[in-house]
């Protein structure tokens, strides 16, 4: 996949044509003159259109139109859907849309979008958190079907894998439920119910155990002091800490080195 965000300046009567030999997802993120843009597969089309999002499946070619002088950010999505399909595992009738779908609206999706272009603008996170938005992102335009383990209330393999790669990775920060839910295209009520089914656990609890799974390996490493392990850990002291660490693997931070030191 490959995601751009581009700020643009038209002036009225502006037009122009593209064709990509990818799938691309064109979404208008900001704009100061509202529908000012039109996308179409014929020139001569004079319907107008209101969406923000358009889908062009590869080698169709587009033409645009300014209706006024306008100034634009959006963001070009491009994915080979061959590389897709077999990333997540997907059968080959899967349902993924040979017919292009311009101009429409659709909020999560545009959620999502704006949450890739902000990790493209800004410094950016691990690239897990890019990769996993722009295949959520996918996967609702798609409307992919639901693996069986979603159906009974569990998350698929792949949304687990993602959710608790990333909440391993970032054990040390606060992690929203917002934010993971958004990695895999879920709500975040929906997300919750569903992890717990799939592990047992709330996402938080999953995150605070590998923290204490990564100060097991700084204590092991002997090269600081409990305060600064607590510090470095995102624990707000020594004493925080030695709680949460006895609540999940039984022990007190210094029993548990000696034990492991016998």
């Amino acid at each position: 996949m490959l995601a751009d965000v581009w700020q643009v300046t038209g002036a009225s009567g502006a037009r122009g044509e593209y064709v990509s030999p990818h799938a691309r997802l064109f979404v208008v993120l900001e704009e100061t003159m509202p529908q000012s843009l039109q996308l179409k597969l014929d020139p001569q089309d004079l319907t107008a259109t209101s969406g923000r999002l358009s889908y062009i499946p590869p080698g169709v070619r587009t033409w645009s139109f300014l209706g006024e002088d306008v100034s634009m950010r959006h963001l070009d999505l491009h994915v080979d859907l061959q590389h897709f399909g077999k990333r997540l595992g997907l059968p080959l009738d899967c349902g993924i849309p040979v017919t292009p779908r311009l101009m429409f609206d659709n909020d999560r999706i545009l959620t999502l979008a704006r949450l890739l272009a902000a990790e493209c603008i800004g410094p950016g996170l691990h690239n897990v958190y890019g990769e996993s938005l722009a295949t959520a992102l996918f996967v609702e335009l798609f409307q992919l079907e639901r693996p069986r383990g979603d159906m009974r209330g569990q998350l698929s393999p792949r949304r687990l894998r993602v959710a608790t790669q990333y909440l391993e990775e970032h054990c040390l920060i606060t992690v929203r439920l917002q934010e993971l839910a958004a990695l895999v295209g879920l709500s975040p009520s929906y997300f919750n119910s569903a992890f717990k089914a799939s592990t047992g656990v709330t996402p938080h609890q999953w995150q605070v155990k590998a923290r204490v799974e990564w100060v097991k390996a700084r204590l092991h490493e002997q090269t600081s002091s409990l305060s600064e392990t607590a510090t470095a850990a995102g624990f707000a002291d020594q004493a925080h800490m030695t709680r949460v660490f006895k609540q999940y693997a039984g022990l007190t931070p210094a029993a548990w080195l000696r034990g492991t030191l016998l």
